[in-house]
């Protein structure tokens, strides 16, 4: 038996309910925007989750946490893609990380994944009783109702915390004259309060930290009530009336001609218009794929590895956008771009972009 429909119409403990009560195994996906969660349960119990994600991947989960360091995530990682074992296998048999570590991580991950989806004001959803493939995850047991509480708590939590950051385009900085060491900051927060000195807006510390949306912010806003944290927010042009019809059709003519990145900000445009617009979604999808390949073949081969043209000092200079100049951090002369792609906590096509422009802008090249 399947199930399809919105969150604005059916709640998300709704929807989970249903397939505890009724004891289904099977798998839910939700899907947002350019993100696509999968939730897998057997006999009405989670068992195992994916996401695409990039920040709420195993590997960047651990990094947040502080468990491994990049240069152990590659080293997993460059061993996964040649043995094709699991990265939480992997990280143990390697005296990485305890296997005890592993499956905490697992289990807070597939929380954090859930949790994140009571904060969606919409989405689509389906379940589906097809048989799963679940050989290249770690399976876990976790009950939904254990989830249900926390998850509401924290939409709850979400609201007060949007009412101090309306959005990740937000600077939080340091109060004048406050005194850390009387905030009895956790480990945690003393590195939000190192970036909070260099005013950085809070999508740039997710990026430094490999933390998600929720963690970061509510960390964030912890900080705030202790009077640690003041906040600077960026006045928001308003964006010119289109039709999103229109831009859909222009969207399909530049794919035929093999112009997808046009294509691609055509439709990612839409989907800012028009949320739910499933055919959209379905060509950013296949535009992606295609940009990626574009340029994968023709300015970066993924075992070329990227160093700078000029002294890295000068950066400064060219006003970098935060992203950009996350990715230039991971430039460092011996990973080449399939290291860096794996290793960012961003989306492929997103780090290709960034590795383009730098490398269209002279300021890097490949050996």
């Amino acid at each position: 038996m399947s199930l399809s429909g919105r969150l604005k119409t059916m709640d998300l403990p709704d929807v989970l309910q249903w397939v505890t009560i009724g004891k289904k195994t099977g798998s839910i996906s939700f899907v947002k925007d350019k993100i696509k969660v999968s939730i897998y349960f057997r006999d009405g119990r989670i068992v195992s989750s994916r996401t695409n994600d990039p920040i709420k991947q195993l590997g960047q989960f651990l990094l947040f946490q502080g468990k491994i360091n990049e240069a152990d995530l590659k080293h997993a990682l460059d061993m996964h893609l040649k043995t094709k074992t699991i990265l939480g296998i992997i990280l143990i048999k390697e005296h990485i990380v305890e296997q005890s570590d592993v499956e905490a991580a697992l289990k807070m991950l597939t929380s954090e994944i859930i949790y994140d989806l009571f904060l969606w004001e919409d989405g689509n959803f389906h379940f589906s009783d097809e048989d799963y493939d679940l050989d290249d995850l770690i399976q876990i047991k976790m009950e939904v109702n254990a989830l249900l509480f926390e998850g509401i708590r924290r939409k709850d939590e979400w609201r007060r915390i949007r009412s101090v950051f309306p959005n990740n385009d937000t600077v939080p900085t340091l109060r004048p004259g406050v005194d850390l060491k009387a905030a009895k900051l956790t480990h945690l927060q003393k590195k939000l309060a190192y970036l909070l000195t260099l005013k950085k807006s809070i999508s740039e510390i997710m990026l430094e930290l490999h933390g998600s949306d929720f963690l970061v912010n509510f960390e964030l806003f912890q900080l705030y009530e202790k009077n640690v944290v003041d906040v600077m927010i960026p006045a928001v042009s308003k964006a010119e009336e289109v039709n999103p019809a229109k831009m859909f059709n222009e969207g399909l003519e530049l794919m035929t001609k093999e112009k997808f990145q046009e294509a691609l900000e055509l439709f990612q445009e839409v989907i800012r218009l028009e949320p739910q617009n499933s055919w959209a979604s379905e060509q950013i999808e296949k535009a992606e794929k295609a940009v990626c390949q574009q340029l994968y073949k023709t300015t970066l081969p993924p075992e070329k590895t990227p160093y700078f043209l000029i002294p890295e000092s000068s950066l400064l200079q060219y006003k970098l956008s935060h992203e950009e100049g996350f990715i230039a951090s991971r430039i460092n002369g011996s990973w080449d771009i399939k290291s860096i792609v794996m290793l960012s906590p961003m989306r492929e096509i997103d780090i290709l972009r960034v590795l383009d422009k730098l490398f269209c802008m002279e300021l890097i090249g490949l050996r």
